[in-house]
């Protein structure tokens, strides 16, 4: 006897998703089922010949209330991506829409669940229908199988999902807490969670394959807060530093780039790690510029030049970060030889000389006039 249970999920519901939107939902719904049990391992089988895709979990098995919008046991996790509980639902929708067929065999609960748009009676519109059908087997486990599928459609996904890329593609990466740095010049700038790729505005040098506790979704599930993001990369970068995965020069080529993976080591100088990766910076510009002084700007540059140093101008992401060590090297510098100037009003001279482009014109007019009168 089949059971049938209409959706309020009208055909034109998420309208702009494609096929590859659906079948992210169903890579995460898998991936964060085997993260919740490692036993329930997660597989993504392709038949060519009968141009279905199969999503398979060792022991998952559904219940009836997950059809409600919603409902998720995931709902609170950190570890896993999906928190709505839309998931397959809005897969099943969005498959059917483009002409795929979408079936469910909930196998340890003998059960197949098929999927279909139906003009419903009850709400007078075109919705979207599962029926539940009772049917013996000796399969174990859930497979949700897409049909129609075109073997181009599936090469598709390596774009998608990381773990299928990996399965084509040799991928350097550097490990850390928070996930992967990965290294392969194709994947710059690409952006993944928990393998699934997300857009981003972040104009990132290396790819990263977050963790998802450290990053979390927009509820559309392409998007992440980019400045969030920001603050992650600096803390990955500056872990692979220290252990020694990536050299301290290549933090420095980051910089001379403006690359956005370190754009928060200034906002962050406070942190363990990155005070560490801030003195390898200051030990690295002193090895390379002896007696100097690290500046950001044209007048620090004059300033600097001003009391008889050596400013060299630095990308601006390393320039804030050794900002205090630039202040106390000027302030030693302003007081040596102080003695040699014989009268306070050059030495008047000399410091406004020194602080000429950080004062407005009428200080600077001001200062000279007093400066006359001293003669």
């Amino acid at each position: 006897m089949a059971e049938t249970y209409e959706l309020t999920l009208t055909e034109n519901y998420v309208s702009d998703w494609d096929f590859y939107d659906a079948i992210r939902e169903l890579i995460q719904n898998g991936t964060d089922q085997e993260i919740l049990d490692t036993s329930n391992h997660f597989d993504m089988i392709y038949d060519p010949g009968e141009k279905v895709l199969r999503f398979v979990n060792a022991t998952s098995k559904l219940k009836i209330n997950t059809l409600l919008l919603g409902r998720s046991s995931k709902t609170n996790n950190s570890d896993t991506v999906g928190q709505f509980g839309e998931g397959y639902k809005i897969a099943a929708l969005v498959l059917n829409r483009i002409g795929k067929t979408f079936t469910i065999y909930n196998n340890n609960k003998n059960e197949v669940w098929t999927s279909k748009f139906t003009n419903s009676k009850k709400w007078l519109e075109k919705i979207l229908q599962f029926t539940v059908t009772k049917k013996e087997t000796d399969n174990k486990g859930l497979v949700i199988e897409v049909g129609n599928v075109t073997y181009w459609e599936y090469e598709g996904i390596a774009d998608i999902w990381l773990q299928r890329y990996e399965e084509k593609n040799d991928v350097e990466k550097i490990p850390t807490m928070y996930g992967e740095i990965l290294l392969n010049d194709e994947l710059s700038g690409r952006i993944f969670v928990n393998g699934l790729s997300v857009n981003s505005k972040n104009e990132m040098h290396y790819g990263y394959n977050f963790k998802p506790k450290y990053i979390k979704l927009e509820r559309d599930r392409r998007t992440c807060d980019d400045w969030e993001m920001g603050y992650v990369t600096t803390r990955m970068i500056c872990e692979a530093v220290l252990a020694g995965s990536l050299s301290i020069y290549e933090v420095t080529k980051l910089a001379d780039m403006d690359a956005k993976d370190i754009y928060h080591m200034s906002f962050t100088y406070y942190e363990e790690n990155v005070a560490k990766v801030k003195e390898l910076l200051l030990q690295q510009f002193d090895a390379q510029y002896l007696d100097s002084i690290p500046v950001e700007t044209q007048e620090e540059y004059n300033r600097v030049k001003t009391y008889g140093g050596k400013p060299v101008i630095v990308p601006q992401p390393i320039a804030r970060m050794l900002k205090d060590t630039m202040r106390a090297r000027i302030k030693k510098l302003s007081m040596e030889n102080l003695d040699d100037i014989p009268t306070v009003k050059e030495q008047l001279e000399r410091w406004l000389n020194a602080w000429f482009g950080e004062l407005p014109g009428d200080a600077i007019d001001e200062f000279r006039n007093i400066l006359k009168k001293m003669d």
